[in-house]
């Protein structure tokens, strides 16, 4: 995941031919030299589940001529994340699935705001409020998990995720026998439960566990948190995911 920390307006204009509108000045959000949003006021900010097209089509502006540029802004706790649309995905045709991917800077792992700064985005995006934004679901909890994960290690996002057996070979501490098990559990108890998905910062207090895995260099892989008498799942850059 990565931060959100001066999102920027810029003006252009696009061509909207196939609608009758010709050269149209939109607002576009930016963060350095990331395009976020390529025309904000053709949004569906409307949609009741906080899921967005984000990048449109430049030669009507219309929400869904253009396949993917997909997100879903969710509640985590104090903060608020800028997902793949991991539901639109799943619920869709098979045909129609790749309709619904991210845009591709989510390639690059989630966004991630703290209150404060989405507040402060609130101010140059008509998004909805925090309050009005639908809690993580731990089952979106664990599709983000295996979006983040080193070198999709746990599948694509057209799959449920799962860590492949005899891919951990060692772990950074304790047995990595008893932890991959664990990891599987927890992982399965986001995929199945009713509940909502809890996402708090590691403390220094906590260990974080790494995997080393199985494929080509050892990658390591940060994995587990373990507070002492628990675990949880870790997510990158300094989060602890659990149910």
């Amino acid at each position: 995941m990565w931060q959100l920390t001066h999102p920027t307006l810029q003006s252009t204009i696009l061509n909207f031919a196939d609608t009758g509108q010709g050269k149209t000045t939109v607002t576009q959000l930016w963060q350095d030299d990331i395009r976020l949003i390529n025309a904000i006021s053709h949004v569906n900010w409307q949609d009741t589940g906080a899921n967005f097209q984000f990048e449109l089509c430049k030669t009507c502006g219309l929400v869904s001529c253009q396949p993917q540029g997909w997100v879903s802004v969710r509640k985590i706790a104090n903060i608020v994340g800028i997902l793949p649309a991991f539901e639109a995905v799943d619920q869709a045709a098979k045909e129609l699935q790749d309709e619904y991917l991210p845009p591709t800077y989510l390639n690059n792992g989630a966004i991630w705001l703290e209150r404060a700064q989405y507040e402060k985005l609130l101010e140059l995006i008509p998004a909805p409020s925090y309050a009005q934004l639908p809690q993580l679901t731990a089952w979106e909890g664990a599709k983000l998990i295996q979006w983040e994960s080193v070198h999709n290690v746990l599948g694509n996002i057209h799959s449920l995720p799962k860590l492949p057996p005899n891919l951990v070979i060692a772990s950074s501490e304790g047995s990595f026998l008893e932890q991959v098990p664990i990891f599987a559990e927890i992982l399965q108890q986001l995929l199945t439960t009713s509940k909502n998905a809890v996402i708090r910062l590691v403390s220094s207090q906590e260990h974080i566990v790494s995997f080393y895995l199985d494929i080509a260099g050892t990658p390591t892989w940060k994995s587990l948190v373990y507070d002492g008498s628990d675990y949880g799942i870790y997510l990158e850059p300094g989060f602890f995911i659990y149910v």
